[in-house]
């Protein structure tokens, strides 16, 4: 059930580098369209069905959720866009080897869209707006770029604690490598505070708005199929590329170990997720 929101407090500050996006992209380009996870379907399921004119997908990625709201809304254009390059690169070449002819997709800060003042029919993002770059004015230029009553649909991050594959390998990491080289996970959590993202919607000028909690679990097969995705360039690259061949095996030891309440007897893995969604319109 949604929940009126009320709002809280200062902005916090963040303590390291942002997370290079446009290293996920440096290795051999995926020729399937990304996923719809658990995710995808929620932020779209709070949206109008059969949305028409121009749909916005803030912090696009490789193309997950646009992919999927251009097939779900063939009468709308969808635009994608991501400040990362290389990402948006990858999701150009992807729409033009599935023939996917109503997205495109454009290089574009969240915090200055490039886009004319009440331009937007819907507007959807996964995992990165509300919590990357400036908040507060990307939370502006999303009002400022929707159409007067036109819908929006976010999923976020919340704590990161919630995120439990990745917050237990900073467990793991933060004994092993400089805390610079890790992902700042303390700046996400803080700007999760409760009330503070709605706050700055609402001051930005969105006029009804909802949140709730969403969880949803990712199975894994393996240890091996975990270490993949831990090992990967974004978001423990710089911290990986730090540790010598011996630390690397310390490392994964104990990662396994961190993460033995999640497996299954047969050797699978099971992590519990969790994210906020928040929908409304302008």
């Amino acid at each position: 059930m949604a929940q009126d929101i009320a709002g809280p407090t200062g902005f916090p500050t963040r303590q390291r580098a942002e997370v290079d996006w446009n290293s996920g992209a440096s290795g051999p380009q995926a020729s399937a369209l990304p996923p719809v996870g658990p995710p995808t379907h929620a932020l779209l399921g709070n949206l109008p069905a059969q949305a028409h004119g121009l749909i916005l997908d803030l912090a696009c990625g490789t193309g997950s959720p646009a992919f999927e709201a251009a097939r779900r809304n063939p009468g709308a254009r969808v635009l994608g866009v991501d400040r990362a390059d290389t990402l948006i690169n990858a999701a150009r070449a992807l729409a033009a080897a599935h023939a996917i002819g109503n997205v495109s997709f454009e290089v574009m800060s969240l915090d200055a869209l490039t886009l004319p003042d009440e331009s937007v029919d819907a507007a959807i993002s996964q995992f990165a707006f509300l919590s990357e770059g400036d908040v507060a004015a990307s939370a502006r230029e999303l009002a400022r770029v929707l159409k007067d009553g036109a819908p929006f649909s976010v999923a976020a991050f919340d704590a990161m604690e919630l995120n439990t594959l990745f917050s237990r390998m900073v467990q793991v990491l933060q004994h092993h490598v400089p805390a610079e080289l890790l992902p700042d996970f303390d700046y996400l959590t803080a700007v999760a505070a409760p009330g503070l993202r709605e706050r700055l919607l609402r001051e930005a000028g969105i006029s009804t708005l909802h949140t709730q909690m969403f969880s949803w679990p990712i199975p894994m097969p393996s240890a091996a199929a975990v270490w993949s995705v831990i090992s990967a360039p974004v978001p423990f690259g710089r911290a990986m590329d730090s540790l010598a061949g011996h630390e690397l095996e310390v490392v994964r030891s104990e990662l396994e170990e961190a993460m033995a309440e999640f497996r299954a007897a047969d050797g699978t893995y099971t992590f519990p997720m969790a994210c906020r969604l928040f929908w409304g319109s302008k």
